[in-house]
């Protein structure tokens, strides 16, 4: 039988297996004998070896019998080389997977026992969204090292000169600024864009803009008992149905629908990334590691990065999350190692060293509040503090949908309640599955 986790408070999980015993120095010490060599094999995507290398050595200075191999592992083919190698028996010990993949590999992955690590201490550590992804029904199945969490760029000069002074901070800002700032030949080409937003084909994470306008409006991936879809479903609120799913779509799509007048881009812009740094596109989503994109292509380019647009300023915010977490794999021979060396790598002290060499947002609380003053990632940290995830059985397949509703939509035609009712099918199907 598959089995599927899933972040809601109510789910029910089943144990995949049995605690792992530590050896008789875990208390206080190493989770192995002195005498005993240990080699843990770590695979990453994106990270260099030199960042991470003074923190293994601090790790086996404390731990000479542990040796760390680390390999960085290229993000086009990482997936299936990790599935492949797990599913030869040759994989590593830990691993990285994004927050998204967790129900995917709960069945290949090993939660820490509650001696190692305790779920209020993981729960005190952490912000909301690594709880909820890697330790829910309060099993620890993986730590994380960073978070990052959509924000809005903008550009200084475009804005100022179409006279806003400050960078949008709700919806209704937002559709003010791109209406204000939009120019287009007249021939169905937008010269000038406010914000890159709308389509799917042509817009970096299209599908992640998308969820975080849904959740923003209260929409729920899943039922709190994770039974049936809930993304299209409406909900009663103040005595009315609303569809919240539906109201996230109907904003998103509304700056590439000709009929609206967000209408600001469409199949003809140029990717969305291009456009903002070559100045054709005053504003656009995406995530930290962006910045230094856009710094190297155009150093002269005088952006800057604000907090995502919120539905409004009464009700709490809402930001979306997309990140990886650090696990160790079940068929490691040396778990209680390795699960010993994930709660040192995501330590304070570690990750205070770690990010002096590679700056990104934090996952730890006590590290956010540091951060938030910082120029080019507080707003990212401060964004981590309210950030959820759009809980997905299966990642890519429920990415796909949402790009096929967005395209239907857009470029087909259909109305973005059939294009939902449509999704929910899909999605219901998956999680049959």
């Amino acid at each position: 039988m598959k089995l599927q986790i899933k972040s809601m408070p109510k789910r029910i999980f089943v144990a995949l297996s049995a605690i792992v015993l530590l050896s008789a120095g875990c208390g206080g010490g190493s989770p192995t004998p002195a005498n005993q060599r240990v080699t843990l094999n770590f695979w990453m995507p994106f990270e260099d070896t030199e960042n991470l290398q003074p923190l293994f050595l601090d790790y086996q200075q404390k731990h000479p019998n542990v040796q760390i191999v680390y390999t960085k592992k290229n993000i086009e083919t990482y997936s299936a080389d990790l599935l492949n190698a797990l599913a030869a028996g040759t994989g590593p010990d830990v691993f990285a997977i994004n927050n998204a993949w967790v129900p995917q590999y709960v069945d290949k992955i090993v939660p820490a026992t509650t001696t190692t690590f305790s779920y209020k201490d993981f729960k005190d550590a952490f912000v909301d969204v690594v709880v909820k992804d890697f330790a829910p029904n309060q099993k620890i199945y993986g730590v994380s090292m960073g978070v990052d969490s959509l924000a809005l760029y903008y550009n200084k000069d475009i804005l100022g000169s179409a006279g806003i002074a400050t960078p949008p901070k709700t919806w209704v800002e937002l559709e003010a600024s791109v209406r204000q700032i939009k120019r287009s030949d007249g021939r169905g080409y937008f010269t000038l864009s406010g914000l890159a937003a709308g389509t799917n084909g042509n817009i970096n994470r299209a599908v992640d803009i998308l969820y975080l306008m849904m959740l923003q409006k209260g929409a729920q991936a899943y039922s709190e008992d994770g039974s049936q879809v809930a993304f299209n479903q409406s909900v009663q609120l103040n005595g009315n149905y609303i569809n919240p799913g539906l109201s996230g779509l109907n904003f998103y799509t509304s700056f590439a629908n000709p009929i609206t007048a967000n209408y600001n881009w469409n199949m003809r812009s140029d990717y969305s990334v291009d456009a903002f740094i070559n100045g054709r596109a005053a504003m656009m989503f995406s995530y930290s590691y962006m910045i230094s994109t856009i710094r190297q292509k155009n150093p002269n380019l005088n952006f800057d990065v604000a907090p995502a647009p919120q539905p409004d300023l009464v009700r709490p915010s809402v930001n979306f999350a997309n990140y990886w977490g650090e696990v160790v794999s079940k068929q490691s021979k040396h778990q209680a190692v390795a699960w010993d060396f994930l709660k040192f790598l995501t330590s304070k002290d570690s990750l205070d060293k770690y990010y002096a060499k590679r700056e990104q947002p934090s996952s730890r609380n006590d590290l956010i509040a540091q951060q938030i003053s910082d120029p080019d990632i507080g707003v990212f940290a401060n964004a981590n503090l309210t950030a959820k995830q759009f809980y997905r059985p299966n990642q890519p397949a429920i990415d796909n949908i949402f790009g096929q509703v967005i395209d239907n939509v857009i470029l087909s035609g259909v109305s973005p309640s059939d294009a939902l009712s449509r999704a929910g099918q899909q999605a219901a199907a998956i999680l049959r599955q």
